[in-house]
Order: structure tokens, then C-alpha cells, then sequence
């Protein structure tokens, strides 16, 4: 329901004819009225004019506006698809392929560490083989492995 700003100020005025006569009958002086009513006057001039900026959020139950509540709730809604979880691979973020992204956030934090350690900082798996303390082999095998589980979100493989 819209705000309809003459419907206001007529009731607005109605209330204050009949706080006059109150205030006239209780013998209240005619200045002090007058300063009561215009103190009245800009509390509601300034509500009115914020009325003019508000906007009514739709809820989800009025049958009426659910078109307008999911619009409100897709414009309002952040979409984080990486989880702060895994800060550490902030270079995950980066990556412009959307499937490839959300591929590589749902690697354990295991595998994503390995695989940030081989190509986004450049150690060989001679090098890792030493920084986990196993053989060559089962690195390249969980290479391998991790590369074989991200070609299904378009990853080419490394070469």
C-alpha cells in the first residue's frame, strides 16, 4: 500500500482541530497552541518527506509481492562461493573459470595445498616429495589424481 500524502494531512488536520478545542477548553493560552501545533506540523512534514524515500520490503508470505521478494532477496544476497575456510588459497578466487572455481573449492584443503604448492608457487614434485617426506611417485600420483578429478570442470591438465 502506497503512502498517500493528502489522506495524511487531512487526518493530520482533523486531529489537530480536535486537540485545539481540547487544549482551548482546558485553558491553555493561544501562543502556546500555536507553537504546540507547529512543532506538530514539522514532525510531520519531516515524516512525510522520509516517506517519500522509504520503500516497503516485501516478505516472503504476501502472496501479492513474491515476484518483488525474490527479486529483493537475489539483489540483496552475497554470493560467496569461496569459503573463508580456505584463506590460504586465496589464488583460488582468481581463477576466471567459473567451473574450474567452484572444481577446485570443493578439493580437500590437503589437495589444494599440494596443488597450490605445484603450480601456483612453482615446486617440482622432487621438492615436494621431500616437503611431505613420500616418495616422487605418490606425488605424482595425487597429481595426477587431482588432474583427472578437475577435467570434469574443464581443466586442461598440467603439462
Amino acid at each position: 500500500m502506497n503512502y498517500n500524502s493528502g489522506n495524511a494531512r487531512r487526518n493530520f488536520y482533523a486531529k489537530w482541530d480536535k486537540l485545539r478545542e481540547e487544549y482551548q477548553a482546558a485553558g491553555m493560552k493561544e501562543d502556546a497552541i500555536q507553537k504546540m501545533y507547529e512543532y506538530d506540523l514539522a514532525v510531520f512534514n519531516d515524516d512525510r518527506a522520509h516517506h517519500r524515500y522509504d520503500v516497503e520490503i516485501p516478505n516472503a508470505e504476501d502472496s501479492e509481492n513474491r515476484n518483488d521478494y525474490v527479486e529483493y532477496v537475489r539483489a540483496t544476497t552475497v554470493t560467496d562461493t569461496y569459503h573463508e575456510t580456505k584463506t590460504r588459497f586465496a589464488w583460488v578466487g582468481e581463477v576466471q573459470n567459473e567451473r574450474l572455481q567452484s572444481g577446485l573449492e570443493k578439493l580437500s584443503d590437503d589437495d589444494l595445498e599440494l596443488l597450490t604448492l605445484y603450480v601456483y608457487e612453482g615446486y617440482n614434485t622432487v621438492e615436494l616429495s621431500k616437503v611431505y617426506g613420500i616418495a616422487q611417485q605418490n606425488i605424482s600420483k595425487r597429481i595426477l589424481k587431482i588432474t583427472k578429478f578437475l577435467k570434469n570442470f574443464n581443466f586442461r591438465g598440467v603439462e
